[in-house]
C-alpha cells in the first residue's frame, strides 16, 4: 500500500512538470511571433500615410508605442489619426 501511495504521487509530479513543459512551449511559441518593434503610422484626414517632423515614430515596446499615439492624438485632435503597427526586423533600418 505504502508503494502504491508513494507511486501516485510520482505520478501528479510528473504530470505537473509536463504540463509546466507544455505552457513553456506555447509561451516561447508565441513569443517569437511578436514583432521587433512597433511603429505609429500617421494618417490624415483624407486618407493620405504622412509624416510629421519632430515626432518620435519608432518604438521597442508596445505598451510605450501605444502611450505615445494616445499622446498625439490629444495633441492633435482630429487633424490626424495615429495607430500603432508592429513591424519585424528587415524594417528596423528605415
Amino acid at each position: 500500500m505504502r508503494f502504491v501511495k508513494g507511486f501516485e504521487y510520482i505520478v501528479v509530479l510528473i504530470a505537473a512538470i509536463i504540463f509546466l513543459f507544455i505552457v513553456m512551449f506555447i509561451t516561447i511559441r508565441q513569443i517569437k511571433k511578436l514583432p521587433l518593434s512597433y511603429a505609429i503610422l500617421i494618417v490624415d484626414n483624407q486618407g493620405d500615410k504622412i509624416i510629421l517632423p519632430d515626432l518620435r515614430l519608432n518604438f521597442r515596446k508596445y505598451e510605450v508605442a501605444e502611450s505615445y499615439a494616445k499622446f498625439y492624438r490629444d495633441m492633435y485632435g482630429q487633424q490626424y489619426k495615429f495607430r500603432v503597427i508592429g513591424r519585424d526586423g528587415s524594417e528596423m533600418a528605415e
